[in-house]
């Protein structure tokens, strides 16, 4: 069985975390799976928006640490594959850990009234950095106390603050983050997709955040034709014929 499914509701991606016997605890087939969904959503001009929902009644336990993987590099939205398209969350249940992270990474977050969100790693002595970088998606002095303390934090609470878009009855999350879904489709493409690329250059970003997006840049220099045609003038004793590629 995949971590991670996807279907495809006209022009809205579906993603599906699949591993409710395991509370959708990530795992490398989950890490893996996401990061070929933020690839093949990126490049694909047919999907105009994304939804990820997670199987069962738990949205997500976070990290499953009976099987962890060994990096999450590449699963988090809006991070590695840069993306101008939406991608929405719908939340029901629990929702933890990396988890948190990605619904903070997300666009569009709507929440079941049972939805519950908490980030515990402060409690256990380790993270990974990139919830550290919030404050440009939620503010700043109530997501500091419910990130240091390990609180769990109720939808209304997380709405409140900027984590959650949307609070709606319970079981509807998904029909809702849908609803919105079709109908940011309906729109301009171009328009849309410009709006949140012009938000995502404004947004303050963590120093995670940050790093990913040298490392995109450090990553296409190393694949690309310059540095190739670089290596090979060296060689040769000649001038270099750079071509921008």
């Amino acid at each position: 069985m995949n971590a991670v499914t996807v279907e495809m509701d006209g022009p809205v991606m579906v993603v599906t975390m699949n591993r409710p016997d395991k509370r959708n605890a990530w795992n490398a087939d989950m890490v893996d799976g996401f990061r070929r969904v933020w690839i093949d959503f990126a490049a694909n001009d047919a999907s105009l928006a994304c939804v990820v929902r997670g199987a069962g009644a738990v949205f997500s336990a976070g990290l499953d640490f009976r099987d962890p993987p060994a990096s999450d590099d590449g699963a988090m939205p809006n991070t590695t594959v840069p993306c101008d398209k939406p991608i929405l969350v719908a939340v029901e249940g629990a929702c933890l850990g990396m988890a948190c992270s990605l619904v903070l990474m997300s666009d569009i977050v709507i929440a079941g009234a049972d939805a519950r969100f908490a980030y515990l790693e402060a409690t256990m002595g380790f993270h990974g950095g990139m919830m550290a970088g919030f404050p440009g998606r939620m503010l700043y002095k109530p997501g500091l106390q419910w990130l240091l303390t390990g609180d769990s934090m109720p939808a209304d609470r997380a709405r409140e603050i900027g984590m959650v878009n949307e609070v709606v009855e319970v079981g509807a999350s998904f029909d809702r983050a849908m609803a919105l879904a079709h109908r940011i489709s309906a729109n301009a493409p171009l328009a849309v997709r410009s709006l949140k690329a012009i938000a995502m250059q404004t947004l303050p970003k963590g120093p995670v955040e940050q790093g990913f997006a040298v490392a995109r840049m450090v990553e296409a220099m190393r694949t690309s034709a310059d540095f190739q045609e670089g290596i090979a003038a060296l060689r040769e004793g000649r001038p270099a014929r750079f071509t921008g590629r």
